[in-house]
């Protein structure tokens, strides 16, 4: 029978960290058994072992000398089960040394914001300073926990789900010599894991909805679903069974076609792929950024997109040599769907009353809706540069949005039938159709009358004065007073009437017929040259 020799290690050598060590890459007992049915069945050496089961020589010794020192049989110890071997094996003479820990308050300390088990551990040392290692305090502490949580794997369909968040990393932005922190929008399919970011100023309801629609178009296509978390743009009011989402984040979904599953509270493995995604993102594209300046959020935002364009476009590890891209491709884009024509603008509601003028006011804009609605309470939809009002949601009127500041849009067929009569264009048609019917002076006084004001409107009841003042007199002499009128410069109702009255214009008729006296005692022009 050939004996093995079983090298030996000194004490100094099988210290501490050599033991944790060992502890941690334990071998498979599958391998532990081969390993002592070559040594005491087939006789084999170190090196033939360590071949045959692809395990370094100084395994093997270690395993014969552990064996030796657990004072076990061979062939009894072939028999055991994997777990009393493995108890045998390698059970620590110096774990009594250690001093219990009180796992428990440990649990409990975790919970804190900010404390971790590295934390705790450097407390623990200051009082233990020949203490365990840190990795055996968390081996320890893994073995003690009295529950795991089970995490079930999920089979996604694909093109289905779309994550969405903020990373907890920000980039700060010197903008005008002031510093902000600039978020950073993340969202990751479900089966492909394609990742997309962009740096926005805000987590505002602007940003957030402008972030989405930035996303969309960069997939150039829409999944069916989109699961954010419990932020304020996205959901009013939390809920485990029907939360309620941002009217404005709501609309975006509708616009696209694509349904909103939010997770739910505290649960962040509702959404896992994004939180993936989020390290990722912070490792391999804003953790690289730290030491770069940035003065504008466009200069940012195409730093991160080529990044994310690398780590889209790198091979995933598990041995396919798929990229994200690639996934995305064969198995995402097929069952998305397409974008809408039209890109989606923000959407905000009003409440708003008519007042007895049958209009609204909208930023001191005024718009017109039907005069039957007055007095009654009207949905105000603000949609780019369309308005659309309601009521009941029934849509009674839409205008384009005015800019003038306390102008009003009125629509002719919002008014009552009196008031269509009144508006400012057919009354100055009618104005000057009357007055050219009448004579071509009358029309120019008429005209010079409504042209001398800003507006229109404010020389109306002059020229109603000057077309009534026709009703008693010849058309012919009438048309006279007003050429005489515009020759004074007296283009004014009243000018018109004293005229008319005193008889001026006739005066001024026979004085143009009547020859000039000749006198010795009149000079005459000629002297006064």
């Amino acid at each position: 029978m050939v004996r093995f020799r079983v090298p030996s290690y000194s004490s100094d050598f099988r210290d501490q960290s050599e033991e944790e060590g060992m502890a941690r890459g334990r071998l498979p007992m599958r391998k532990v058994k081969k390993v002592l049915a070559y040594h005491f069945d087939e006789g084999r050496s170190a090196r033939a072992i360590a071949a045959h089961c692809g395990i370094a020589r100084r395994s093997v010794a270690l395993v014969l000398e552990r064996f030796a020192e657990a004072g076990l049989s061979w062939p009894e110890a072939g028999a055991m089960d994997d777990e009393a071997l493995e108890g045998a094996l390698y059970r620590r003479s110096h774990a009594s040394e250690w001093p219990d820990v009180d796992w428990p308050s440990v649990e409990k300390a975790l919970s804190d914001r900010g404390v971790t088990l590295m934390l705790l551990w450097e407390e623990w040392r200051e009082t233990h300073p020949d203490g365990m290692s840190y990795v055996t305090w968390c081996r320890r502490f893994r073995q003690w926990r009295p529950r795991r949580d089970a995490t079930m794997r999920q089979n996604r369909r694909p093109g289905e789900r779309l994550f969405v968040d903020y990373a907890g990393m920000t980039v700060p932005l010197l903008i005008d010599g002031g510093e902000h922190e600039a978020q950073v929008f993340v969202a990751s399919m479900g089966v492909s894991g394609r990742l997309y970011a962009e740096a926005t100023l805000s987590q505002k309801i602007d940003d957030w909805c402008a972030s989405h629609v930035r996303c969309f178009e960069d997939m150039a296509w829409a999944p069916i679903a989109v699961v954010p978390d419990n932020i304020k743009p996205a959901v009013i009011k939390p809920s485990r069974y029907e939360p309620v989402l941002n009217e404005t984040y709501a609309d975006l979904l509708d616009h696209y076609g694509v349904q909103g599953f939010p997770a739910r509270v505290r649960r962040p493995r509702d959404k896992g792929a994004v939180e993936q995604g989020v390290l990722h993102v912070e490792r391999r594209v804003l953790a690289p950024l730290r030491k770069h300046v940035f003065h504008d959020l466009a200069a940012l935002n195409r730093e991160i997109r080529a990044r994310v364009r690398k780590l889209n476009a790198k091979p995933y590890a598990d041995g396919t040599g798929e990229t994200r891209d690639e996934r995305f491709e064969n198995i995402d884009l097929p069952h998305m769907r397409s974008l809408p024509e039209r890109r989606w603008q923000r959407t905000v509601w009003r409440k708003n009353t008519v007042h007895t003028d049958y209009h609204i006011a909208i930023e001191r804009h005024f718009y017109s809706v039907p005069y039957q609605y007055i007095g009654k309470e009207v949905d105000v939809r603000l949609r780019g540069q369309v308005i659309d009002v309601f009521h009941r949601g029934r849509q009674i009127a839409s205008h384009l949005r005015g800019s003038p500041r306390g102008r009003a849009t009125t629509l002719k067929e919002h008014q009552p039938r009196a008031h269509q009569r009144a508006g400012v264009e057919d009354t100055r048609a009618r104005l000057e159709h009357n007055a050219r019917n009448i004579g071509p002076h009358v029309l120019a006084l008429v005209v010079a009358i409504m042209e001398r004001n800003p507006n229109p409107e404010f020389g109306f009841r002059s020229c109603y004065g000057v077309l009534r003042l026709a009703g008693g007199h010849e058309p012919d002499r009438f048309d006279g007073a007003c050429r005489y009128a515009m020759e004074l410069g007296s283009g004014t109702y009243r000018g018109l009437d004293n005229i008319l009255r005193t008889g001026a214009d006739l005066t001024t008729a026979q004085e143009t017929e009547t020859a000039p006296i000749d006198h010795s005692n009149i000079r005459g022009p000629e002297y006064y040259r």
